[in-house]
C-alpha cells in the first residue's frame, strides 16, 4: 500500500540522486573530464568557487568538497530509498545544515535562503514521516 510517508521518502531519495548526479556531472564538465555532462551540471562548482574566493583553496580542493557533498547526497538518496529514513534525515540536515552555517560564515545571504529553504523542507519531511516509538508518545 502506497502512503504519504513512504512517497515523501521516494521524492527524498529522487531528490538527493539527483542533486548527486547533478553535482557529479558539474565537477566533470568544471575539470574538463566529461565536457558532454555539462548539460546536466549543477553549477555548484562555479558557486563555490565564488563563495570561498577569499580562502584561496586551489580548484581540486574546491572539487573535493562538492565530491563529498555530492557522496553525501548520494548516501542520503539510498538510505531514503532503503527505508533508513533516521539515516537519510540525519546526512541531509547535516549537509545542509553545515551549508547554511557556511553561507552564514561567508555572508552569502543569497545562498543561504537557499540552503535555508532545502533545510526547512528535510526538517518539515521529517516532520510528516516519522514514526512515534512506543513509550514516546508526545505530551
Amino acid at each position: 500500500m502506497f502512503s504519504v510517508r513512504r512517497g515523501v521518502l521516494i521524492v527524498l531519495s529522487a531528490w538527493h540522486g539527483l542533486a548527486a548526479f547533478k553535482n557529479l556531472c558539474d565537477l566533470g564538465a568544471s575539470f574538463g573530464i566529461v565536457p558532454a555532462a555539462a548539460r546536466w551540471r549543477s553549477h555548484n562548482f562555479a558557486a563555490m568557487e565564488k563563495l570561498l574566493v577569499p580562502l584561496r583553496l586551489p580548484r581540486p580542493v574546491l572539487g573535493t568538497l562538492l565530491a563529498g557533498a555530492a557522496g553525501v547526497e548520494a548516501a542520503a538518496a539510498i538510505a531514503f530509498a532503503r527505508g533508513d529514513d533516521e539515516l537519510g534525515y540525519a546526512l541531509a540536515v547535516g549537509l545542509f545544515g553545515s551549508f547554511a552555517l557556511i553561507d552564514e560564515a561567508m555572508a552569502d545571504y543569497e545562498l543561504d535562503e537557499t540552503h535555508r529553504e532545502i533545510l526547512v523542507f528535510v526538517l518539515v519531511a521529517y516532520l510528516v514521516t516519522r514514526r512515534e516509538k512506543p513509550g514516546n508518545s508526545p505530551p
